[in-house]
């Protein structure tokens, strides 16, 4: 089922920044318009080519597709609902622990850090993000700042205590993205993923988000540039049956430059979507992962 389709969000190749490429996400960008317009994308059936066990899969390309039927019946569930009825919290993350244990990162010694809380797309919800990004930068001090944006700045002085500890390999955070309450398999906006192989260290452009955060701060993530030398995949017909899991940051204390692990992707608009298809309903759990020393 590969495909042909325009991807959005590219920087133009002969933009120079003095620091991160600063967009604003809710409004008009500072400065001249730095997106330039690439040509129909191949957009290859990720499922022809996926083979083997998911953690060798998901280790060796930094993505993969895994079947997982969840039992979760509310995915509309909140931080501030009551923890005895909350499904993500008492359903869907002991699921995702399970999964990353036992399937995905098997016999290492892990910290599995899950918020009660998922991203929510489709009706009535967040709209797609139809942007080529990376969202969390490529350094631990990208990660830190993004975090506390989100969040406080005493949970990402915190995390980064626990990151400088000697036992701490490294750390990761792993999306687990997935379609709900749909009842056939999806067709409309499904989700490109960008192999990072494919990307050189020259098509990327540090970025920050303008107020996008609750906090008011930028927040910092990847821009890319486009090179037709990228690869890009897509799972056709995802259904409810199956999550795909993709890294959205990697950094290993021992490998500062091991190059780009992490998988930039973006929604798209499929060419041959039937006029009559369910509009996609999904989630995103994104879930920080310690590595630890044996």
């Amino acid at each position: 089922m590969e495909t042909t389709a325009t991807l959005n969000g590219f920087i133009r190749r002969d933009l120079v920044t003095d620091g991160p490429l600063l967009i604003r996400v809710n409004g008009p960008t500072d400065g001249p318009m730095p997106w330039e317009a690439a040509p129909p994308i191949a957009i290859h059936d990720a499922r022809a080519l996926q083979t083997g066990e998911a953690h060798e899969y998901l280790a060796a390309n930094g993505f993969v597709l895994v079947d997982h039927v969840s039992q979760v019946a509310d995915w509309e569930s909140s931080a501030s609902q009551d923890p005895s009825k909350n499904d993500i919290l008492r359903v869907y993350m002991p699921e995702i622990e399970a999964l990353i244990r036992d399937r995905l990162m098997p016999g290492r010694k892990l910290e599995i850090r899950q918020g009660p809380y998922l991203v929510r797309r489709g009706p009535g919800s967040n709209g797609y993000a139809q942007g080529v990004h990376q969202d969390h930068g490529l350094t631990p001090d990208d990660y830190m700042e993004s975090l506390e944006a989100f969040s406080t700045p005493e949970y990402a002085k915190n995390w980064r205590a626990r990151y400088d500890q000697p036992d701490v390999a490294g750390y990761m955070v792993l999306n687990f993205w997935r379609t709900v309450y749909m009842d056939q398999p999806l067709q409309h906006m499904p989700l490109a993923i960008c192999h990072p192989a494919s990307v050189a260290p020259a098509d990327l452009v540090p970025a920050a988000l303008v107020d996008f955060a609750p906090s008011g701060k930028n927040t910092n993530q990847l821009s890319l540039r486009y090179n037709p030398n990228h690869r890009w995949h897509y799972y056709p017909e995802m259904t409810t049956a199956e999550v795909l899991v993709f890294k959205i940051f990697e950094h290993f204390k021992d490998a500062p430059e091991a190059g780009l692990k992490t998988v930039f992707h973006t929604a798209f608009t499929h060419p041959n979507t039937p006029a009559d298809a369910p509009e996609r309903q999904s989630c995103e759990h994104r879930v920080g992962v310690f590595i630890l020393r044996d």
